[in-house]
């Protein structure tokens, strides 16, 4: 196959920045990926200096165009991650970088866009069946650092990708434990969305809390040793933990469905979900998803996936 076009690619969330050389090939419409590199965003002061930090681990020559997906809301060429606090500017970078072009795309209007090349078995999962709509709209979200959204529109020749800040949406408790424990939270933070339990400091928060309520604990866990206990099963205060968060993500992706029209199917991703997919099935996340009253009919009919492609969002932002 000749080589047509040759791009970097990354995903650069909360926590790590993922970096990759994206190769479009004639004939080839998903483009190859290698040369992947993790970096920790906490080693570094700005998005700039991890892709100079990139570029000086690659193989030459070295591509003139970059495209990146944030973390955070964004234009093509400006942008901010928001829980890094880094503001981004396209021009900038390739001006520091000897780039000709420099886009932005958000992390998951990225992981969106890469859905329609994941393979069922290889890059997902299905944990419940339905029946998609072709013509209709699909959901991709999840946590990670944060909790993205965004949205699959068919426009007839494809897919237009809207990215959204839906993670910021107000948080609906669903249960008098869950309403306990957004006014413990409100305490704390005044507003409490989505997001500031569905994601990472999430899982600590909610673990937090029901140590406090009664459950007994280490109140000093982080959420990755709280996620690991769970999952071993010999800590009973993070078991809760996990499975109350899981809970609020079924219920937050059925609300989510509900809204975009999901038919077409929802896509759960992010950096936090894949880790504990062994503890998905025994959770109350898919009874959640379609406990919506007058609709649950609706949201029973729509398929829900787990992707597991560590690097699907390079895919998508070297298409996007």
């Amino acid at each position: 196959m000749t080589e047509t076009k040759r791009c970097i690619v990354a995903d650069i969330g909360g926590t790590n920045g993922r970096f990759g050389i994206a190769t479009f090939r004639e004939g080839q419409v998903k483009p190859d990926i290698d040369q992947v590199i993790v970096f920790s965003c906490r080693e570094f002061g700005s998005l700039s200096q991890m892709l100079g930090a990139y570029i000086a681990k690659i193989e030459s020559p070295v591509p003139r165009e970059a495209k990146l997906a944030i973390a955070g809301p964004t234009t093509e060429k400006k942008g901010r991650l928001t829980n890094l606090g880094w503001e981004v500017d396209a021009d900038q970078i390739e001006s520091t970088h000897g780039l000709e072009v420099v886009k932005f795309v958000n992390d998951f209007g990225a992981l969106a866009r890469a859905c329609p090349f994941l393979e069922e078995g290889v890059d997902y999962v299905t944990l419940k069946n339905g029946e998609a709509d072709p013509d209709a709209p699909i959901s991709v979200m999840g946590p990670g650092t944060g909790f993205g959204v965004a949205l699959l529109v068919p426009n007839g020749k494809g897919y237009h990708t809207v990215s959204t800040e839906g993670g910021f949406m107000a948080f609906a408790p669903g249960s008098r434990l869950e309403h306990d424990l957004t006014e413990h939270l409100r305490a704390e933070l005044g507003y409490v969305s989505v997001e500031s339990f569905l994601c990472g400091e999430g899982i600590a928060r909610i673990y937090r809390f029901l140590v406090d309520y009664g459950g007994g604990g280490d109140r000093n866990l982080s959420p990755a040793e709280i996620t690991k206990l769970a999952a071993e099963g010999g800590a009973p205060a993070c078991t809760r933990a996990v499975q109350l968060f899981l809970s609020i993500v079924g219920s937050t992706a059925g609300d989510i469905a509900l809204v975009h029209g999901a038919r077409g199917g929802v896509f759960l991703g992010g950096g936090i979900l894949p880790k504990i997919a062994d503890m998905v099935g025994p959770s109350d996340l898919l009874r959640r998803f379609v406990a919506k009253g007058a609709q649950s009919a609706y949201v029973e009919t729509i398929p829900v996936h787990l992707i597991t492609a560590e690097y699907a969002a390079l895919v998508g932002a070297a298409v996007a």
